[in-house]
């Protein structure tokens, strides 16, 4: 094979693990970049979607990947497509709900971004499954953005929490307008931020955190090209909400009144309250998650499917005959 046919192979290979096959689009658009591993990562960079389309036909790769219906998957898989078109109706729904939430967080002070990621992101949710969230909040605010937030969700009932799951808010995920930069590299890393969607955006965040993270093009091909930006995802796309005059104009009203000592001092109050209670979690060192809490980002996934999904890519890929691209670790886990 050559390497167009083994970054398809790998792409189609890691959404396997997610029992999700792809169309042709959708392997040109989030195409695996094998590369990185020997640090050639730029000889992508003029593939086309026709060049794509081509090398699914190829000879190579029909011995491995089957297609029905306009999808693409590895052979023997083909039950994947019944339960993509399943959670695809399932998210559809839950898209309806997560966005009636999501609408009314734009009353927090200092939220400046609220970005859908996940299974949710993908349209490949189950029944049960929560709303993840990657928040942006001004900087210096960030614990009080958290504080507010986790009390707003809380009240209207819409938390995770214990064994609540079915339609809640993750809020697993924190960043400033500051400090975009996602720090934790791997593979996994590179899809999922590759696949939020920033539903709510009070400043233009979702571009600059694009240009920030730019790291994700060593493991994609195309990232962040051929992603929605602000503009463009308004024209028409029902997953981005339009701006509430009423709740910005509460949120400025409390910024203005945060905006001096007050708010400062509310602000460390907030940190130092909330690095206790997360310090003396359960579950902050627990294997195979990760959980960080600075005034930079506030990152608690204790449970990571991070770690898992690799560790399935890698042995399926090696199954197939590509030891070589068998090699992904995960992002820093613990």
């Amino acid at each position: 094979m050559n390497l167009l046919q083994k970054a398809i192979l790998s792409t189609i290979a890691y959404y396997d693990t997610l029992d999700y096959p792809l169309t042709s689009f959708e392997v040109f658009k989030y195409l695996v970049n094998p590369l990185h591993i020997a640090g050639e990562v730029d000889k992508f960079s003029k593939i086309s979607l026709i060049n794509i389309r081509k090398a699914l036909e190829s000879r190579e790769l029909k011995k491995i990947v089957e297609e029905k219906n306009g999808f693409f998957f590895l052979k023997g898989r083909k039950k994947i497509i019944r339960t993509r078109i399943n959670r695809q109706k399932i998210a559809d729904q839950k898209w309806k709900k997560a966005k009636k939430i999501i609408h009314l967080l734009q009353i927090i002070p200092y939220l400046r971004m609220a970005g859908v990621s996940g299974s949710l992101a993908l349209n490949n949710t189950r029944e049960n499954s929560d709303f993840d969230l990657l928040i942006a909040t001004k900087s210096k605010r960030i614990w009080l953005t958290r504080f507010f937030v986790t009390l707003f969700i809380q009240l209207i009932g819409k938390r995770r929490h214990k064994n609540f799951t079915k339609d809640r808010i993750c809020l697993n995920h924190y960043i400033t307008d500051k400090s975009l930069e996602i720090k934790f590299r791997s593979l996994y890393n590179a899809q999922t931020y590759a696949h939020i969607i920033p539903t709510l955006e009070i400043e233009e965040i979702y571009k600059k955190f694009q240009k920030t993270n730019e790291w994700v093009k060593n493991y994609l091909v195309f990232w962040p090209e051929l992603k929605i930006t602000c503009s463009s995802a308004r024209q028409g796309n029902f997953k981005i909400l339009k701006r509430n005059l009423l709740l910005r104009t509460i949120a400025k009203i409390g910024e203005i009144c945060l905006n001096n000592w007050f708010g400062n001092l509310l602000e460390n109050l907030s940190k130092r309250i909330q690095k206790k209670m997360i310090e003396k979690g359960p579950l902050v060192h627990k294997k195979g998650g990760r959980v960080t809490a600075d005034d930079t980002q506030l990152e608690f996934h204790p449970n990571s499917q991070e770690k898992r999904i690799l560790e399935n890519y890698n042995k399926t890929i090696k199954n197939l005959g590509f030891p070589e691209l068998a090699s992904e670790k995960d992002s820093g886990l613990l």
